[in-house]
């Protein structure tokens, strides 16, 4: 039996430096940089490790002309270049005269990441006037040189959000789901770079979509939830266009106060809140994105996953309005949620096939329409297991962005086996497929076949991170700011699990092993183990065998 391990880069970080709580959610913190020396790995080829988002300096070289190519990866013959024309992988040729003891290569303005998807609703973000321009590079090679260039001459300064990196841990049995979770916390931090989350580097453009699983990715691994607030309240005032965006708007209000416990920016927008509650604004159905990941799903008047997303968010807006004291809204959202699940299963579901169609007019099954079920408790109790394999047979036929939800729902069913299956499969859909491409940050698409203008930069891809923290690691609260807390770990077949989760409370801490269950926590808790619920205080607590 292979044993538990810390992560590789951060293992000395972690668990010893957990914060104890977290501050205001208001307390936002400027951009700051990381510099590296990278490793010299061929003839004036020089490699960082991973991606990064910043620019390139020498320092200490002999002043004259210097020629260089940075980029996110290499070529078939070793070279640094796009190795897939066609596509949007980055890579920059620059020839400066360097001067001084310290210069910085100025890049050229790329007008797209400067513009975004609309200017005035969906604009991309600004970076400090002190950042000037950035671009994300992993390798830096030489081509001509007016002196010598070695690993200490170069260097990349990074740009991101200052966000904890030692706060959290994972570890378990399977590697694979290590090396995922790695890659998938390295890549909340390296895609903080423009102060709110954005979409990548080709638009640097705040979406919900995007930006709701970047939250909770970036809740898994750090306590400061400053920059989750400064995003989803810049999306509140500048909503973007797909139907299912303004849903995420409030599942991302209700994910902030329920993490931070802070009601400040419910109140702020509760109106704004209400206006993107389904049939108040033109409705542009997504489904899924690109549009070739939606399984066949067919697009009429009708549509399952927006009414599921619909279903779920009454239910958020009745804990909103409770939150802040408007018992009638909150009574008529919670008797508005019910009538609509009640409507959504007498329009979607079919008794014959024990499945959920895609809409009213065309009873197409889609992977989509059953995962958004599932996901948010819509499936009838007796058919759990039926839609559970059925989506089982389907695997990953969905975007990264909707993997949310099919993990999600294969979690809710109590089914993280299939779960952890999934996150630790290989293949050109697969997060090691992304590694294994040579990505070492979360790309936008599963493949360039996919999506041939996909960021190798793009936060919606770590799904498997907040999976791991609300799921395998089973950390979740039961109350606003942790003032009580869920542990309820589903290791789906896994032999040893252990991590920190850290929370507004301070850290959770879960060690499985050897059917045994041990956890730390600065709270009450509810803890669930193999099917039973302990209620217990602050403290370490032991379980099972």
């Amino acid at each position: 039996m292979k044993t538990a391990r810390l992560l590789s880069p951060f293992a000395a970080l972690c668990l010893a430096t957990c914060a104890q709580a977290s501050g205001d959610p208001y307390d936002y913190k400027e951009l700051t940089t990381t510099a590296s020396h990278p490793v010299e790995v061929g003839r004036g080829l020089f490699d960082f490790g991973r991606d990064g988002i910043g620019w390139l300096e020498f320092h200490g070289v002999k002043p004259g002309m210097y020629k260089v190519v940075l980029g996110e990866m290499t070529n078939s013959a070793g070279h640094v270049a796009n190795p897939c024309p066609g596509s949007t992988i980055r890579c920059q040729e620059l020839e400066w005269h360097v001067s001084g003891d310290v210069y910085r290569f100025i890049m050229p303005s790329d007008p797209w990441n400067r513009i975004g998807y609309d200017m005035v609703n969906a604009p991309a973000i600004e970076l400090p006037r002190w950042a000037q321009i950035v671009f994300p590079f992993r390798y830096v090679e030489v081509v001509r040189a007016a002196g010598e260039v070695g690993p200490g001459n170069v260097v990349r300064k990074m740009l991101h959000y200052p966000i904890d990196m030692g706060q959290s841990s994972f570890s378990c049995d399977n590697e694979v789901l290590n090396e995922v979770y790695d890659f998938c916390k390295y890549s909340i931090f390296a895609t903080s770079f423009c102060g709110v989350y954005v979409d990548g580097d080709r638009e640097r453009t705040p979406y919900e979509g995007d930006a709701y699983i970047n939250q909770l990715c970036h809740y898994a691994i750090d306590a400061d939830y400053s920059l989750a607030r400064k995003s989803h309240e810049w999306l509140m005032g500048h909503s973007t266009w797909p139907t299912e965006w303004k849903q995420h708007s409030i599942k991302m209000a209700w994910a902030d106060w329920m993490w931070t416990g802070d009601v400040r920016s419910l109140e702020k927008h509760y109106g704004r809140l209400q206006k993107k509650l389904l049939g108040n604004y033109p409705r542009r159905d997504i489904v899924d994105w690109p549009e070739s990941e939606r399984d066949g799903f067919v697009m009429t008047n009708s549509n399952a996953v927006v009414d599921a997303f619909n279903c779920r968010n009454l239910v958020e807006m009745a804990d909103i309005a409770s939150a802040l004291g408007k018992a009638d809204d909150a009574a008529g959202y919670r008797k508005r949620a019910q009538e609509a699940k009640k409507r959504f299963v007498d329009d979607y579901f079919d008794s014959g096939t024990g499945l959920f169609a895609d809409s009213v007019e065309v009873r197409h099954c889609s992977l989509h329409a059953n995962a958004a079920a599932l996901a948010f408790g819509l499936v009838p109790t007796g058919s759990v297991a039926g839609v559970v394999s059925f989506l089982e047979r389907k695997g990953m036929a969905c975007s990264v962005y909707f993997s949310q939800y099919l993990l999600e729902a294969f979690c809710e069913a109590g089914r993280a086996d299939v779960a952890i299956r999934l996150m630790a499969s290989s293949g050109d859909r697969s997060w090691k497929g992304m590694m294994d491409f040579g990505s070492t940050i979360t790309m936008e698409a599963w493949n360039v076949e996919t999506k041939p203008n996909l960021d190798l930069n793009h936060a919606w891809g770590a799904v498997p991170l907040n999976i791991v923290s609300r799921y395998v690691l089973g950390v979740r609260p039961l109350e606003p700011g942790f003032a009580r807390t869920l542990v309820s770990p589903q290791t789906g077949g896994l032999a040893s699990v252990r991590g920190t989760v850290p929370t507004a409370k301070g850290p959770v801490e879960v060690e499985v092993s050897g059917g045994r269950l041990a956890v730390s926590v600065r709270t009450p808790a509810t803890v669930v183990w193999q099917g039973v619920a302990h209620e217990v205080g602050p403290g370490r607590h032991a379980f099972g065998e």
